[in-house]
């Protein structure tokens, strides 16, 4: 099941996955989701849960990646998740996860089909998103990576977003020893339409 379409998908929908696209390299990758009662309890709760599946080159499949990112909000909030492309050499996918209505959060990360290693996650949420419009914040993707190899977060003059904007994503900040967790980091920064990025391989789609 193709996730990319606004609204198209909601928590609660028992699970979704990806077109498999293929990279340069020959890897293919599928973004799968899981959604339902939270711990399986009524706690009126519903709960999203992300794995990645890698192909690799020879054929096998991989175990499954873990994408770290378990979400525990509203039932019926929407929900799309892309497999936005890869890296020039193949070896990289990026995926791209967006939940809740406007400003919605937005997580983008970056693994090492080899190993299922993250190489790299930001999560934005609507201390950045509310700063766009609701057409833009639609439109926003993972563009490409730039001159510093940093993941750049594009949105796109189109739908009735006026026009279309760069933002270079500095990776989530460790969070404290206590918690483990994550913390959102700065502002991205926004670039000017004329900076150097390199724009992701798309893939090529996987016929079943």
């Amino acid at each position: 099941m193709q996730s990319g379409a606004p609204g198209a998908l909601t928590c609660g929908v028992p699970y979704a996955e990806t077109a498999p696209l293929r990279s340069s390299a020959g890897f293919t990758a599928v973004l799968k989701m899981q959604s339902g009662d939270a711990h399986s309890k009524d706690y009126n709760f519903c709960e999203t849960d992300y794995t990645l599946q890698v192909t690799l080159p020879e054929g096998s499949a991989s175990a499954l990646f873990d994408v770290g990112l378990v979400s525990i909000a509203d039932w019926d909030r929407p929900i799309v998740f892309r497999v936005e492309g890869f890296s020039p050499d193949g070896r990289h996918v990026f995926v791209l996860i967006s939940e809740d209505k406007y400003p919605s959060s937005v997580d983008a990360m970056e693994f090492d089909m080899s190993s299922g290693a993250r190489s790299k996650e930001v999560s934005l949420d609507s201390h950045f998103t509310r700063r766009l419009s609701p057409a833009c914040a639609a439109t926003l993707h993972i563009f490409g990576i730039s001159s510093t190899g940093l993941m750049v977060l594009g949105s796109s003059a189109k739908e009735g977003c006026a026009r279309a904007d760069l933002w270079q994503l500095r990776p989530n900040k460790p969070g404290s020893v206590k918690t483990g967790y994550s913390a959102p980091p700065e502002y991205p920064k926004r670039l000017s339409p004329s900076t150097r990025i390199v724009v992701l391989d798309p893939g090529v789609a996987v016929q079943p």
